[in-house]
């Protein structure tokens, strides 16, 4: 049986309910090049679903030594702070549906390992605050995903056991994260980065299989 008795859907942000990997990487290709360096998209791979910290830990070793770490750190935050991201533009279609049908049954949370402010601006573009009895940033704890605590803590603050929650993710490190906490996973199917999927304990096509799943209780 692989559903007992759901109370609790803890949604990842980025890959999830915006498809704004992409986005992201695209903004990170453009800073390189303003600074005369050439990077690819696959080189950009890894940092999908990792906290900020290793982000720019990572992406200072693309960085050819130009700079010491903080100088580099500081003109990232600062170029990504400078960016008028459109995430109504990359939100999935099918969340609006998704999340409203579970929020009359479920407790519904975000556990992102972006940033609170990233969060928060992402949600109030696409209206999606309303749905969400928790949000939970990974800038909230020492390590994020693949960490597990972002997740333990989530549970513990919405009060359900393990078995009665169920967490949607996208990243391998988001789903190592979902797996160290005991917690089962449905992954989104990633269709363009070959992120690894295979430690889920399902790969769903599209968001409102979560519906289907729950429901089913398969």
């Amino acid at each position: 049986m692989f559903i007992i008795m759901i109370k609790t859907v803890i949604f990842d942000m980025d890959g999830v309910i915006f498809d704004s990997e992409t986005m992201y990487i695209n903004d990170l290709i453009r800073f390189f090049k303003q600074h005369d360096i050439e990077i690819q998209v696959n080189d950009c791979i890894p940092l999908i679903g990792i906290d900020s910290k290793l982000y720019y830990e990572h992406a200072y070793t693309m960085w050819n030594g130009k700079t010491d770490f903080m100088t580099f750190k500081n003109m990232l935050q600062e170029y990504f702070s400078s960016l008028d991201r459109d995430y109504k533009a990359v939100v999935r279609p099918q969340i609006y549906s998704v999340l409203e049908h579970l929020s009359k049954h479920y407790k519904i949370a975000l556990a992102s390992s972006s940033r609170l402010y990233t969060i928060n601006n992402a949600l109030d573009q696409a209206g999606l605050r309303k749905y969400f009895s928790l949000i939970v940033s990974g800038e909230q704890f020492k390590e994020s995903k693949p960490n597990p605590e972002i997740y333990l803590y989530t549970i513990k603050e919405l009060n359900v056991n393990k078995d009665e929650a169920i967490i949607i993710e996208d990243s391998s490190k988001g789903i190592l994260a979902a797996n160290r906490a005991g917690i089962k996973v449905l992954a989104l199917k990633d269709d363009k980065f070959g992120l690894d999927q295979s430690q889920a304990d399902i790969i769903i096509n599209e968001l409102n299989d979560i519906i289907k799943l729950i429901e089913k209780g398969a």
